[in-house]
């Protein structure tokens, strides 16, 4: 039998109309002593801290089967999201909730599992990773202990395995990089010792997790409010052995994030493109391990293009750099302009402003004006048009059509 631990205040999408109907449904006519339906993991660790909440996710002792009957009686949509898994994901306007049986490991090689279902809250907590992610809690705020040291270890900012460190590794060998997320989130200045060691010990086998898999958990981790304190203490234990990162490129890393965080300007991909010295060569190796979204490689191509430029610490620079490689790019490099020392800090609210509100102008000749003075289409209409274009942008946007034709 669970019991009561503590009990908060009810937040906003814990009334909602949604979650009430969703909850309902799956209570029915059952005795509210026996819970069929509460709340786990990031939602009930981020209503306890007071944190905003994205995901919702509902353990039940129901079967996939069971929920999906339920539901779909009371005109709910659901989806087998990862029903393979005892998952399925209900739909009620906004809100997806994301349902999964109670489980039991039956057997794991480090990088799968196979599962049997239970009806245990304990059981399935014990198959946990993280102390903190055995929390449970109900539709009226209470909160329920399984293992009687999930809220104490929360309270407390210790990021603790389930068990034996080592045992929780082996059974999945992502829960090293998750260690380490965890730690970055929630975790106090001080890491989990046991859980360092058993992370060390087993490193190596994180190259054999798939590349998306490891990807989703490092880019959680760049991602976090201070992801250098993190980083550094996981190259202190030869957890990305792959990567080579000495102490001047974390400090440089550090003071980057610190520029970002000041200016509210923070981004995964220029995040990865300072870890790899601003080095495209650098982001290639970086791919072994890690896969970089087309996106983040297009954002890095044009910060470096943004850096290449003379300087910005001009308005006509930054005019450029925005016009030339847009304005997230060139923020981007401001930030890292600024670590540089190549920017100075009076200038970067003046510089941001032009990169924020500065109207983009479009060059005001085309391939039909070069035709009209007898320029047939041909590669060198191209370089021609070039030429006049890069003539205009030198003399900060400001020459009009008849002027930038009479460069012809």
């Amino acid at each position: 039998m669970l019991k009561i631990k503590r009990h908060i205040v009810r937040t906003n999408w814990m009334l909602a109309s949604e979650t009430v109907d969703l909850f309902n449904a799956l209570q029915g006519g059952i005795a509210q002593n026996e819970p069929q339906a509460l709340f786990v993991g990031g939602c009930v660790r981020d209503t306890v801290l007071d944190r905003d909440v994205s995901d919702f996710d509902i353990a039940t002792p129901l079967t996939p089967e069971a929920v999906c009957e339920i539901l779909g009686a009371k005109g709910i949509r659901v989806i087998p999201t990862g029903i393979d898994h005892g998952t399925v994901t209900a739909i009620l306007g906004e809100y997806s909730y994301e349902i999964t049986t109670l489980r039991r490991d039956m057997q794991t090689d480090g990088r799968h599992a196979i599962v049997a279902y239970t009806d245990s809250w304990q059981e399935d907590a014990r198959r946990r990773d993280f102390t903190i992610n055995t929390l449970l809690m109900d539709l009226m705020g209470n909160i329920y202990d399984p293992l009687d040291c999930g809220l104490m270890d929360l309270d407390k900012g210790v990021v603790r395995f389930v068990g034996k460190a080592s045992q929780r590794i082996d059974e999945d060998y992502l829960r090293i990089l998750r260690f380490f997320r965890f730690s970055a989130l929630y975790g106090g200045a001080k890491f989990d010792e046991e859980g360092l060691i058993a992370c060390k010990k087993a490193a190596n086998n994180i190259s054999s997790l798939s590349r998306e898999r490891i990807t989703q958990e490092f880019f959680k981790i760049i991602a976090s409010d201070k992801p250098y304190e993190v980083l550094n203490v996981m190259f202190a234990h030869d957890i990305l052995k792959n990567f080579d990162f000495s102490d001047d490129k974390m400090k440089f890393f550090e003071y980057f994030c610190g520029f970002q965080s000041r200016y509210k300007l923070c981004a995964i991909s220029s995040r990865l493109f300072v870890m790899a010295s601003m080095d495209l060569d650098n982001v290639k190796a970086m791919q072994g391990l890690i896969l970089f979204p087309k996106v983040f490689l297009t954002d890095m191509k044009a910060i470096s293009g943004a850096l290449n430029l003379p300087d910005l610490s001009c308005d006509a620079a930054v005019r450029e750099s925005v016009y030339r490689f847009g304005r997230v790019s060139t923020a981007q490099a401001l930030m890292i302009e600024l670590t540089q020392d190549r920017v100075m800090n009076s200038y970067a609210s003046k510089a941001l402003d032009i990169v924020q509100n500065w109207d983009i102008p479009d060059f005001p000749v085309n391939g039909e004006d070069l035709i009209v003075r007898g320029i047939k289409p041909s590669p060198e209409m191209g370089a021609e048009l070039k030429r006049l274009e890069d003539k205009w942008i030198a003399q900060d946007f400001t020459p009009d059509r008849d002027e930038c034709l009479s460069w012809l």
